[in-house]
């Protein structure tokens, strides 16, 4: 098993910047992904245990934990209580993973390219075919973020609300499926880019934003609502980059 995250380092030097832990998960979740569906590890056979696994990567159980966790919610592995962890009898033959977190920027670019063609193309949708009722329910949800806003809450469930509402509005089954897939992957990224938000003074920024959307969905004009997600999206990619890298630096910044 290649360890892809070596963390040692030799004695008296002083330690690179290292990805943090959620960046490591990602990639030990990666190694133990290829490895299962290469047949190194086979449905219903035990992988090495957490113990085993820290030794092999060069991390802490936190880590090993959290990408075991990964694979479980992917339906890959299988964990029981004084047994251990075990493949699934009948894992999926692929598993879409979409993992965004503001320590591994590369990753982040890929999925906010991702998530700003998901989203402007409901947003178009939703101004086509949106029904009076639809739309009410994407104007609550807008109206439940600015009374958030107003108590200084961070509204990342009526934020996740509206962005349902908006997918509910296409009239097709998979922009809510896939809607619902997005909002339990990217809770914590919504979550980070709200409390961002609040802390540089953005949430009236970040709301007129909100308000553009749904002005060009009552309006029917795809193009306006298209155009009214792509900006949003752009605009929260440009704060989150700026918000990881201001961690980053942040970060390495501490002495060891």
């Amino acid at each position: 098993m290649d360890n892809p995250v070596a963390c040692n380092e030799p004695p008296g030097s002083k330690p690179e910047a290292h990805p943090p832990p959620r960046s490591y998960a990602n990639k030990i979740a990666d190694v133990l992904r290829d490895e299962i569906y290469r047949g190194v590890f086979r449905p219903g056979e035990r992988i090495p245990t957490e113990g085993e696994l820290c030794a092999n990567f060069g991390v802490s159980r936190a880590v090993v934990r959290e990408a075991i966790s990964a694979l479980k919610q992917d339906g890959i592995l299988e964990s029981y209580q004084g047994r251990g962890i075990f493949v699934s009898s009948e894992p999926p033959e692929a598993t879409f993973r979409l993992a965004a977190d503001l320590e591994d920027m590369q990753e982040l670019e890929r999925v906010l390219e991702f998530l700003l063609a998901h989203e402007s193309a409901a947003a178009g949708l939703a101004a086509e075919r949106r029904s009076e009722a639809e739309l009410s329910q994407i104007r609550q949800a807008l109206e439940k973020m600015d009374a958030a806003i107003s108590r200084n809450e961070p509204a990342v469930d009526e934020d996740l609300a509206f962005h349902a509402a908006i997918s509910a509005a296409t009239n097709n089954e998979y922009f809510v499926s896939f809607g619902a897939f997005l909002e339990n992957r990217i809770r914590h990224l919504i979550r980070e880019a709200r409390a961002n938000s609040s802390r540089a003074g953005l949430t009236t920024i970040v709301q007129q934003e909100h308000k553009a959307i749904y002005d060009a969905i009552a309006a029917k004009d795809r193009d306006a609502a298209r155009a009214a997600a792509e900006q949003h999206l752009r605009n929260a990619a440009e704060r989150l980059r700026q918000y990881g890298s201001d961690r980053l630096r942040g970060a390495n910044g501490r002495e060891p």
